[in-house]
């Protein structure tokens, strides 16, 4: 007959695995938000290497069908074009469900020469729509659509779309 520390260690164990599927989820939208933000740093850093390190071996971006090569290209010439830069963007859309079409992150972006100054912008990260529209008063703004994958070493893009802000909304 099992005693009273024993049924204490069973229903642990069973509130612990019951619990598991609920906090999964959470800990997946934050490691998604912070690899987001590692990516935003990496570019800052003008880290080619570290970004495609973010992505699957089958990475490919739109528009343009462009393949990790093509994407470290891509990269180089922004870099190039923008020298010290700071990218700034509101907090992330996460979409962990499969019937989505997998798990996806989106968000609008800029990215702008480092000297460049937008602090009203902070007060708007968990508002994006207010966020779209007080960077789009000064800046070329940008919406990154990320199909995402799990893998071991934690999650990596898989495919990344490019919008551009038109004024009236986003066009890829």
């Amino acid at each position: 007959m099992p005693n009273q520390r024993q049924i204490a260690r069973f229903f642990t164990i069973g509130a612990l695995l019951l619990a598991l599927p609920f906090c999964a989820p959470a800990d997946d939208e934050k490691a998604l938000r912070e690899m987001v933000e590692k990516a935003a740093r990496l570019a800052e850093e003008h880290d080619i290497g570290g970004l495609m390190d973010l992505t699957t071996e089958d990475f490919h971006a739109q528009p343009g069908q462009i393949d990790r090569l093509g994407a470290r290209r891509v990269l180089f010439m922004a870099f190039r074009y923008y020298g010290e830069l700071k990218v700034l963007h509101p907090e992330p859309r996460i979409a962990l469900d499969p019937r989505e079409g997998g798990p996806a992150v989106s968000f609008p972006f800029l990215m702008v020469k480092r000297n460049q100054a937008f602090p009203e912008l902070k007060k708007f990260y968990e508002d994006p729509g207010g966020w779209l529209r007080e960077a789009g008063k000064t800046a070329d703004l940008y919406r990154f659509h990320l199909k995402v994958e799990k893998r071991e070493g934690g999650w990596r893009v898989k495919q990344a779309a490019l919008e551009k802000w038109t004024g009236m909304g986003f066009r890829e």
